[in-house]
C-alpha cells in the first residue's frame, strides 16, 4: 500500500510505497524502527495539524504601532507650537521695546510700524499682553503725532516738485485707519488749499510762459492736478487750462502730415517713423507746437494754423556699375504753411552713391559678378540712398523759419 503517516518518536512525515501494514520501516529523521499502520483510503491530503499563530496578533502589533505613532507626532507637534508660540512672544516684546527706542529718537514712523506690528502679532501667541488697552491707547497718539509732523514736512516743503501723490497716500491713511478718523476733515481741506496754490501757481505759468510747449505741458499738469479736487471746483479748473491750452494751439499749433508719395522699396510707415521725430523736435525749437503723443485735447489741433507736410517719390535709376542691379533716387518734398500759404519749402534729395563706400567686400564682388537682377542687392543699393535722405531731412530742417507769434509772444513778455 502507498500512504504516509506520522512517526510516533519525532512526529515527522514517513512515507510508504508498496508496503503492507504490520512491516516495518526506519523513520527518515530520527532513525527509529516503527511498524506500518492499517492506512485507511480518505480524499486529500492529510498533514498532522501544527500549532500557528493567531490572525489577529500582526493586526494588533501594527494597531499598537499606528497609537503609538500618532502619540509621538502629537507631542512632537505640540512642542514645535509651544516652541513657535515662545518665539512669537519674545518678538512681540523686542517690537514693544524698538517702537520706544525709535520714539524715543524722535523717529515716530518706525515706532508706528514695530508697534503695530506687535500689536498684529500678540493674538497669536497665545499669551496676553501685559495691558493691551494702554498699548492701543499709546498707538492712536503715536499715529495722530507722525501724522502731524508728515502734514507739516509736506506744507513746508519749499521743493519745485509738487508732492501730490505723498498728500494723497496721507489722505488714504486718514480715511484708513480709524485712529485718525477725527482729522480726517482737517487733512482734506489742507489737502485741497496746497493742491489750490499749486493749480493757482501752474495757471500763472501757462499763462506767462514764452514757449509754447513748456505752456502746454503746464496745462497738462494743471488738469491733472485739478482732478483731485471736488467735483465743482475740478470742472472750473479744468475747462481754465483747456482754454489757456486752446489759445496756445490757435496761435502756434502745428499739424504734420505725410503727403501721398511714390515708393520704390520704401514704405510711408517706415518714413513716419524716422521723420516725423526730427521734425517735431525742429519744430518745438523754433517755436511752434505739435500735438502731444497722449489723446488729451488732439481735437485742439484741428484749429491750428501751421501745418508741416512732406512728400516722398522713389525712383530707380542707372545700372550700377554696369550690372543688372539699378541704383535708387528720393527726393523729400518738405513744407511749411500758415493757414493755408506757404512760407517756406525745402527739396533734400539723395541717391546711391557709386562705388558704395564702406561697402563688405564679399557684397561688393557679388554685385561686380552679378549677370541677374537681385532683390538683396537692390536692397543694399536702395539702403545706401535711404540713409542719406535721413541725413539731408534733419540738416533741411535747421532751416525752417521760427514761429513769428512766438516772436510777438516773446516781445509783448519782455515789455
Amino acid at each position: 500500500m502507498d500512504g504516509e503517516f506520522a512517526c510516533p518518536e519525532c512526529g515527522q512525515t514517513v512515507q510508504v510505497r508498496g508496503t503492507s501494514p504490520g512491516r516495518q520501516v526506519r523513520c527518515s529523521f530520527c532513525g527509529r524502527l516503527i511498524e506500518v499502520p492499517f492506512l485507511p483510503r480518505v480524499d486529500g491530503e492529510w498533514k498532522r495539524a501544527r500549532f500557528t499563530r493567531p490572525r489577529w496578533v500582526p493586526w494588533a502589533w501594527a494597531a499598537l504601532a499606528i497609537v503609538l505613532m500618532g502619540i509621538i507626532g502629537t507631542a512632537g507637534v505640540q512642542v514645535l507650537i509651544r516652541g513657535e508660540r515662545a518665539a512669537k512672544v519674545r518678538a512681540v516684546e523686542r517690537l514693544i521695546e524698538s517702537s520706544k527706542s525709535h520714539e524715543d529718537d524722535g523717529r515716530l514712523d518706525l515706532a508706528l510700524v514695530d508697534l503695530d506690528s506687535a500689536l498684529e502679532v500678540a493674538p497669536s501667541t497665545g499669551t496676553p499682553l501685559a495691558d493691551p488697552e494702554s498699548l492701543r491707547l499709546h498707538r492712536g497718539d503715536l499715529a495722530r503725532r507722525d501724522l502731524q509732523d508728515v502734514v507739516t514736512k509736506l506744507a513746508e516743503d519749499p521743493g519745485s516738485s509738487k508732492p501730490v501723490g505723498a498728500w494723497l497716500n496721507v489722505v488714504a491713511r486718514v480715511g484708513a485707519d480709524r485712529d485718525l478718523t477725527s482729522l480726517r476733515k482737517e487733512i482734506e481741506a489742507r489737502f485741497f488749499e496746497v493742491l489750490r496754490a499749486w493749480i493757482g501757481e501752474t495757471e500763472r505759468q501757462a499763462l506767462h510762459e514764452t514757449v509754447p510747449d513748456a505752456a502746454f505741458q503746464s496745462c497738462v499738469e494743471g488738469g491733472d492736478l485739478a482732478i483731485h479736487l471736488p467735483q465743482p471746483d475740478q470742472d472750473a479748473a479744468r475747462n481754465r487750462f483747456h482754454a489757456i491750452a486752446s489759445s496756445l494751439v490757435e496761435r502756434f499749433g502745428v499739424v504734420i502730415e505725410a503727403e501721398p508719395g511714390e515708393f520704390v522699396l520704401g514704405t510711408p510707415a517706415g518714413y513716419e517713423k524716422v521723420f516725423e521725430p526730427p521734425a517735431v523736435e525742429a519744430l518745438r525749437n523754433k517755436g511752434y507746437l505739435p500735438p502731444p503723443k497722449s489723446t488729451r485735447w488732439r481735437e485742439l489741433w484741428s484749429r491750428a494754423p501751421y501745418r508741416f507736410s512732406y512728400r516722398i517719390l522713389e525712383r530707380h535709376e542707372a545700372a550700377y556699375l554696369g550690372t543688372q542691379n539699378r541704383t535708387s533716387r528720393i527726393e523729400a518734398k518738405l513744407s511749411l504753411r500758415e493757414r493755408g500759404r506757404e512760407i517756406w519749402t525745402t527739396a533734400p534729395n539723395a541717391h546711391t552713391r557709386v562705388p558704395v563706400p564702406n561697402m563688405a567686400s564679399y557684397l561688393a564682388g557679388r554685385l561686380a559678378l552679378s549677370q541677374n537682377r537681385g532683390d538683396e542687392a537692390e536692397r543694399v543699393l536702395y539702403d545706401d540712398a535711404f540713409c542719406q535722405i535721413i541725413q539731408r531731412f534733419q540738416h533741411g530742417l535747421l532751416s525752417l523759419p521760427a514761429c513769428r507769434a512766438r516772436d510777438a509772444n516773446e516781445a509783448s513778455g519782455a515789455s
